[in-house]
C-alpha cells in the first residue's frame, strides 16, 4: 500500500515513535538525578521522585498537520542515519523535523536523538520545543531539568523546578530532601547554591528546604552557614535523622574522638534510629572502643533485628572481642540474608571457625573467598593446614602466591616463617626472614617480624636491635614505638627508658588496647598497681585478649586480690584453654584455675 504525500503527519509519527528502527534501539531519557559528588550519607531515601516519577496525563490534542513530501524525506533520512548508526546525520534530520512541526513527539524524539548522538546544545534546544509544544508535560519538564544541569545551566533551571513543584505538590519536601544529587563534580557550586536559595525560599516552613540549603552551603564551603541551616531543619523536626546523620558527616575530617561526641548526641535525639546506631558504632570500632561498638550494634538489632549492617557490624566487633559463637552466628545470619552482598564474610567465618578450632570448616571457608580478600584468605589457609598438620599443602598454597612485586616476595616470606613458627621452627623462621633481609635490608616489616622471632627465641638484644632499625625507618610508627617499649620493660630493667618509647606511642594512639596494655605493664613494673589494675580493667573490658587477661590477673595477685585474679584467668582460659600465656601465668603465680 503506498503512503499518499497528504496522509496525516501524526499517524505516520505514531507508527515511528512505537517501533525500534532496524535494530537500533529508541535512546533513553537522560536520567534525571546524577548521583551528587559529594553526597550526604544522611540520605534515607531514593532519588527525589519529582524528578523520577511520570504524571498520567490524558492523551494531549496533538496538532493536525500534512505530512509533505519535504517532511516525509526528512524521516526517511533520520530513520535511515539510526539504522546505519550515523547518529550525527540522524540527529540533525531529526532536529530539522522539529523546525518544521509543533508536534510535542517529533520534540520528544529529536531531544532523545539528539542525546543518544552527544548533541548537548541540540538536545536542550529539542527539549524547549518538547516544553513548549506541551507545557504540562513532567516528563519534558525532567529531561530539560536533566539536560540544563548537565551543562551547568543552573539558572535557567528554576521554572522547570517550580512547574514540578505545581504538578505534583507533594513531592516538594522529598525533591528538596534529595537535591544534592542533582550535582556531579562538574557542577557549579555556587550556582546550585543560589538555586536551592531561591526554591527554598518559598518553603520556610519545611525542614527539608533547609536541609537542602545546608548540603548546599556545605558543597559552597560555607559550614557555618551549613550547621545554622541544620538548626533550623532540626527545630522544625526534632530528632530528624538524615539532618542529624548529615550534621556528623561533616565533621569527617575532624578528630575521631569529636565525631564520636557528635554522633552519640545524635543517638540521645534520635534514640530508635537504626542507622545512627550503626554509625555510631562504625565509629566506636574505628576507635577500637569494642565493647561500645558492640553495645552499639545490639541497640540497632534491638529495633530491627534483621539489619544487614547490624549483623555484619556485631559479628565483626564480636571476633575482636573473641565472642567467636556470638560472631559465628551474627555473620552467617548476614550471609543467608544476602548472600549475593556478603562475599567477603566468607573469609570473616573462615577466621572464628579457625579460633572455634574447626579447622577443617575454616579451611573451606578461606578456599571459597574470592575478591579482595582472597589473598588474605590464602594466607589463612596456609596457616590452617599447619594446624592441621599438613605442612606441605601450606607450602603449596604459599608457592603458588605471586611474586612478582618487590612487596609480593616481602610478603611471602614474612607468610613463610609464620608457617614455621607455627609449627614450632623457631630457627627455620628465623632463616627465612634472614635471608629475606639480604635482599631487602631495609624493609620495615621483615625486621619487625624478625624482631618478634628473636624474642621467642630469647635472643632479646638482637629483638631491640631489629625493632631499632624499624622505628630508624618508621620513627613515628605507634605499634613500632610500644614493640620495642614493651621489650625493655617485659625483657630488661631500663624502665624509664621503656616509658619514654611507650609514652610516646600512647600519645599517637591514645585508645589502641594494645598500647594501654604495654602501658599499665610499665606502671606494674614501675611499682603503681592501682593505675596499673584499672588500666587492665578498663582494657579488658574493650579487649580481652589472653595476655590483657594474664597480666590483669598477676597485678591484681600482686595486689593480694587473688580470688579475683583466679577467676579472671579462668575466664581467660574458658575462652582459649591452650593459651601458653595464660597457661604459663597460671602454673608461675601458682593459680590453679
Amino acid at each position: 500500500m503506498s503512503l499518499s504525500p497528504r496522509a496525516c503527519l501524526s499517524a505516520l509519527l505514531s507508527a515511528a515513535l512505537a517501533a525500534a528502527v532496524g535494530g537500533c534501539a529508541t535512546p533513553a531519557r537522560p536520567a534525571a538525578a546524577p548521583t551528587a559528588a559529594s553526597e550526604p550519607a544522611a540520605a534515607a531515601s531514593e532519588p527525589a521522585a519529582a524528578v523520577a516519577s511520570v504524571i498520567e496525563a490524558p492523551e494531549p490534542d496533538y496538532p493536525k498537520q500534512a505530512l509533505t513530501v519535504d517532511l516525509l524525506l526528512r524521516f526517511l533520512v533520520g530513520d535511515i542515519a539510526l539504522q546505519r548508526g550515523e547518529m550525527a546525520l540522524a540527529s540533525q534530520a531529526w532536529t530539522e523535523l522539529r523546525q518544521h512541526s509543533a508536534d510535542p513527539r517529533v520534540a520528544k524524539r529529536a531531544t532523545e536523538v539528539a542525546i543518544a548522538a552527544g548533541q548537548l546544545n541540540q538536545a536542550i534546544e529539542a527539549a524547549q520545543s518538547w516544553v513548549s509544544a506541551d507545557p504540562g508535560s513532567v516528563d519534558a519538564r525532567q529531561v530539560m531539568l536533566s539536560l540544563l544541569i548537565r551543562a551547568n545551566r543552573l539558572s535557567e533551571a528554576k521554572p522547570h523546578i517550580e512547574a514540578l513543584f505545581k504538578a505534583r505538590p507533594q513531592e516538594t519536601a522529598p525533591f528538596l530532601a534529595q537535591m544534592h544529587r542533582l550535582w556531579d563534580k562538574q557542577t557549579d557550586r555556587a550556582a546550585a547554591l543560589k538555586l536551592t536559595q531561591e526554591l527554598a525560599a518559598a518553603h520556610p516552613q519545611l525542614p527539608e528546604a533547609h536541609f537542602a540549603l545546608a548540603v548546599a552551603h556545605a558543597n559552597a564551603g560555607q559550614q557555618a552557614e551549613a550547621q545554622r541551616e541544620l538548626n533550623q531543619a532540626e527545630a522544625l523536626r526534632p530528632g530528624w535523622e538524615t539532618s542529624l546523620l548529615y550534621r556528623a558527616q561533616l565533621l569527617n575530617d575532624a578528630p575521631l574522638p569529636q565525631r564520636i561526641a557528635q554522633l552519640e548526641q545524635a543517638a540521645r535525639q534520635a534514640p530508635k534510629s537504626v542507622a545512627i546506631h550503626n554509625a555510631l558504632g562504625r565509629l566506636y570500632a574505628e576507635a577500637k572502643r569494642y565493647r561500645d561498638a558492640s553495645l552499639s550494634y545490639e541497640t540497632a538489632l534491638a529495633l530491627q533485628p534483621a539489619d544487614l549492617e547490624a549483623l555484619v557490624g556485631s559479628g565483626l566487633v564480636a571476633i575482636e572481642l573473641r565472642e567467636y559463637e556470638k560472631a559465628n552466628s551474627r555473620l552467617a545470619s548476614a550471609v543467608a540474608r544476602a548472600p549475593n552482598h556478603t562475599a567477603n564474610l566468607r573469609f570473616y567465618l573462615g577466621q572464628v571457625a579457625e579460633e572455634l578450632r574447626h579447622y577443617e570448616e575454616a579451611a573451606r571457608w578461606y578456599a571459597q573467598t574470592d575478591g579482595e580478600l582472597q589473598s588474605a584468605a590464602q594466607r589463612r589457609l596456609a596457616s590452617v593446614y599447619v594446624k592441621l598438620g599438613q605442612l606441605d599443602e601450606a607450602r603449596a598454597v604459599v608457592g603458588r602466591m605471586p611474586a612478582q612485586t618487590r612487596e609480593a616476595q616481602v610478603e611471602k616470606a614474612q607468610l613463610e616463617a609464620q608457617l614455621w613458627r607455627e609449627a614450632g621452627n623457631l630457627p627455620r623462621a628465623y632463616t627465612v626472614l634472614t635471608e629475606a633481609l639480604k635482599r631487602f635490608p631495609e624493609h620495615p616489616d621483615l625486621l619487625y617480624d624478625r624482631s618478634l622471632i628473636s624474642d621467642l627465641n630469647g635472643n632479646y638484644a638482637e629483638s631491640e636491635a631489629d625493632l631499632r632499625r624499624y622505628l630508624a625507618l618508621k620513627p613515628e610508627n605507634a605499634m613500632g614505638l610500644n614493640a620495642l617499649g614493651y621489650t625493655l620493660v617485659n625483657r630488661t630493667d631500663r624502665v624509664d627508658e621503656a616509658a619514654r618509647y611507650i609514652e610516646q606511642a600512647i600519645a599517637l594512639e591514645p585508645e589502641n588496647p594494645v598500647i594501654l596494655d604495654s602501658l599499665a605493664w610499665l606502671r606494674f613494673k614501675q611499682g603503681r598497681l592501682e593505675e596499673a589494675e584499672q588500666l587492665l580493667s578498663k582494657v579488658h573490658a574493650q579487649l580481652p585478649d589472653p595476655e590483657i587477661a594474664a597480666h590483669w590477673a598477676e597485678v591484681l595477685w600482686q595486689m593480694g586480690r587473688r580470688q579475683q585474679a583466679r577467676e579472671v584467668l579462668q575466664k581467660a582460659l574458658a575462652r582459649d584453654a591452650s593459651n601458653e600465656v595464660l597457661l604459663d601465668t597460671g602454673k608461675r603465680l601458682g593459680l590453679h584455675p
